[in-house]
């Protein structure tokens, strides 16, 4: 998993603090004052100097009617438990789904081999020969792989190789 940095611009050094204490529990994170960050955590005083899109959080000192239109911003309340406030950060840095360029970054060379095997249209039994490895090796590895990248189709395989430049369209055969 790659490490992420969350900048804080937040107004108060009190919650500031709080913020960090709540943060310091999160594997794979640093926090940081410096732009630009993977995620970014502002106050109403601070929101006009930040970005508005998906790596903007908006931290409040008052809960939000459900009524309020702030749909550009997701929102965390200094009144939410901790854990809430770190899933929101979690699932914030999770790669965007649409975005393939970042899909796949924590594979391995191994997995990557084992899709251009599926690609090619080996059996399971002809990539662990290829790879010298035994077919339950290629088992694990192709679950690691249906684990990590929410694909679980030779087809679906294929298309994310070619997009992610994994494999060139002219090498598929059809």
């Amino acid at each position: 998993m790659r490490n992420h940095t969350i900048g804080l611009h937040l107004s108060s050094p009190i919650v500031t603090e709080g913020v960090k204490m709540v943060l310091r529990g999160m594997s794979g994170v640093t926090l940081t004052d410096k732009q630009p960050a993977d995620l970014t955590i502002v106050d109403t005083f601070t929101v006009g100097s930040a970005p508005h899109d998906r790596t903007t959080i908006l931290l409040t000192a008052t809960l939000i009617p459900d009524t309020a239109d702030i749909s550009h911003l997701t929102t965390i309340s200094i009144y939410e438990p901790a854990e809430t406030i770190r899933e929101k950060i979690r699932q914030l840095l999770q790669p965007n789904p649409t975005d393939s360029s970042s899909r796949g970054d924590d594979l391995t060379p191994r997995e990557k081999e084992v899709i251009l095997g599926i690609v090619k249209g080996l059996a399971n039994k002809e990539i662990a020969a290829e790879m010298n490895v035994s077919v339950n090796t290629i088992m694990t590895h192709r679950r690691n792989i249906a684990a990590k990248l929410q694909i679980h189709s030779p087809a679906g395989l294929t298309i994310f190789a070619i997009a992610t430049g994994l494999i060139k369209i002219d090498d598929v055969k059809l």
